[in-house]
């Protein structure tokens, strides 16, 4: 890993300017929950006791799920059948703002329903119901129709998915048809192969295969990482590739790009749960970097992270950016407000109150270090906006601040009741309480709670805003004209 916490902050911030098209094929995920305490007597089987369902989106939806909590626009084309399953999978995709699904309904095809049973978090049976013959020509048309016309639309799509799950969706003519497509367009293609012959995907940019479909692709039992390596840049060759991805499990993934690069993502030791989905996690944040430039040992690094959250999880996997950059060694700072706005998420989920202040924070004095003890006191997590030195400098004069924004952060982070510093260039903190959405805001002084900046967006969620007493006459302003 070399990769910091505000490199990757700044990577999830270009990231939220993509938008990205998936292709392939889309399927619901069930997940069938019990207890098992006895063996039927009818046979020698568990007998589940049925305690729970969940349903979500799987294989190439669980792609798109995955690009828009990191965050980026999603267009999702595929098919679906004209049954319970399709409707559920619909209405699940439905429910995100970022993802596009207008899916090509068949008529007496069954929508892809994998259905797993599970006794104490362990998975005893897993039932598929599928058609996996190709889609019948008219529908293929269409498909194709339907993705010309997106990489015409606007916003311009930055990078397209291949997510082949061998449903149907995807003929070797279909893909190349995309890869054509795509080309022509200046688009980047980054596929996730099902088939042994990778010559179905000749011309992507980037493929992504895992160590068992390498091994398939090769005819060769591969282990060691140089012969990972050399058959990948083989494979590059023989099918005109712009890289391939292999995920090795345990062992993290390496790329090795056109002409002989190799970058290897070392994993991160942790209990695995479940590996469902965790390839699409990182097809799609592999896709999400590639599509903004972003360098190659970089989106390696995230993609690793990323995955190592997947299979911490249980059911099919969905990765948000406050997730992966919580894996990084621990710090209070960082400059980009959708990540305090995801782990602000986080933490509501775990039942915590999100409290916030704000402040120039120039020079910490008493009255300072009391006001954030009460804020502190009123919340479970504390957020500290921050105003930026150019901020500052409109708000108290061109000799203010006396330390830079960073000192001030640092300083404030080193505080064990602060639980997060975000700096706003703003004036007032309004925009950055809109992003951060606190359950209570914390304020010292002689305000009316109604004219606290924000109060309007906390009170608007059932929130509150706290005024508390302020520490005798300490001042910034009194310290600096002794």
């Amino acid at each position: 890993m070399t990769a910091d916490l505000a490199t990757i902050s700044e990577a999830f911030c270009t990231i939220q300017n993509s938008h990205i098209l998936v292709v392939g094929d889309v399927m619901l995920d069930r997940f069938i929950d019990g207890h098992v305490s006895r063996i039927s007597p009818e046979a020698p089987v568990p007998i589940l006791e049925k305690s729970a369902v969940k349903q979500m989106p799987g294989g190439s939806a669980n792609v798109a799920c995955n690009l828009a909590f990191l965050g980026a626009k999603t267009t999702l084309i595929g098919a679906i059948g004209d049954d319970d399953a399709g409707q559920i999978l619909a209405a699940e995709l439905g429910k995100n703002p970022a993802i596009t699904f207008a899916p090509h309904i068949v008529a007496g095809r069954p929508t892809t329903l994998k259905t797993r049973y599970r006794a104490a978090g362990q998975q005893i049976l897993r039932v598929d119901d599928e058609d996996t013959s190709p889609l019948m020509p008219d529908v293929t048309d269409a498909i194709l129709s339907q993705i010309e016309t997106c990489l015409k639309s606007t916003p311009a799509v930055d990078a397209v998915i291949i997510s082949d799950y061998a449903k149907g969706c995807l003929t070797p003519a279909v893909i190349q048809k995309i890869v054509t497509l795509c080309k022509q367009a200046d688009i980047k293609t980054i596929a996730d192969p099902k088939l042994a012959d990778f010559s179905a995907y000749r011309g992507v940019d980037i493929l992504t295969p895992n160590l068992s479909e390498l091994r398939a692709a090769s005819y060769e039992a591969l282990d060691a990482i140089d012969d990972i390596t050399n058959v990948a840049h083989d494979l590059i060759v023989k099918h005109e590739l712009g890289g391939i991805l292999a995920t090795l499990s345990a062992r993290g993934m390496v790329l090795t790009v056109a002409g002989g690069t190799t970058i290897l993502g070392a994993a991160t030791a942790r209990d695995v749960f479940d590996v469902s989905g965790a390839g699409d996690t990182v097809v799609a944040t592999v896709a999400a970097c590639v599509a903004q430039n972003i360098a190659h040992p970089l989106a390696v690094d995230i993609a690793n992270l990323a995955a190592g959250v997947a299979v911490a999880k249980s059911g099919t996997a969905i990765v948000s950016p406050g997730e992966i950059l919580a894996q990084l060694p621990t710090t209070k700072i960082a400059t980009d407000w959708p990540y305090w706005a995801d782990q602000c998420q986080q933490w509501r989920k775990s039942g915590a109150k999100v409290g916030f202040t704000n402040g120039c924070f120039d020079l910490l004095h008493p009255g300072h270090i009391y006001l954030l003890q009460q804020a502190a006191a009123h919340c479970d997590r504390l957020i500290v906006g921050l105003n930026s030195d150019l901020s500052v400098k409109r708000l108290k004069g061109n000799n203010r601040p006396l330390q830079s924004s960073d000192s001030r952060a640092n300083v404030l982070a080193s505080l064990p009741f602060i639980d997060g510093v975000a700096v706003f260039e703003e004036d007032t903190p309004y925009n950055l309480v809109s992003t951060l959405q606190p359950d209570v805001i914390i304020k010292g002084g002689d305000y009316k709670a109604s004219d606290v900046v924000g109060a309007d967006i906390v009170n608007a969620r059932g929130g509150e805003v706290i005024i508390t007493p302020t520490l005798g006459t300490h001042s910034s302003s009194a310290i600096i004209e002794r």
